[in-house]
């Protein structure tokens, strides 16, 4: 899986590229510590996900949550989003429609 980030002081963007699975998740929970802003996951890239993947964004929503910073996913693919509808996720989730935010460019990177 391929993760990239841009950010501002107030916001992490963070594009997730393939599956986003057992192996994987790991690797997520690294790349967004410490979370101490408002996290927005843009899923598109990702064709596949596990229960791991789908504890992963609970687990990520409810940290942000608890630290009283936004969470959202947009970019949800077809498949991405058959397991949530199934799982009852997309009613709790928060979904966006259209495209990722983007990080004030006066922000700190």
């Amino acid at each position: 899986m391929q993760i990239s980030k841009v950010s501002d002081r107030h916001l992490l963007v963070c594009r997730l590229e393939g599956r986003l699975d057992a192996y994987q998740v790991p690797r997520l929970k690294e790349a967004l510590e410490p979370l101490d802003r408002a996290l927005h996951l843009d899923l598109s890239g990702v064709s596949f996900i596990d229960s791991s993947g789908l504890a992963a964004l609970i687990g990520l929503y409810k940290r942000a949550r608890e630290i009283g910073v936004g969470f959202e996913l947009s970019g949800i693919q077809d498949g991405v989003r058959l397991i949530l509808e199934i799982t009852g996720l997309e009613r709790i989730l928060p979904i966006r429609a259209g495209a990722a935010p983007r990080p004030s460019a006066s922000g700190e990177g």
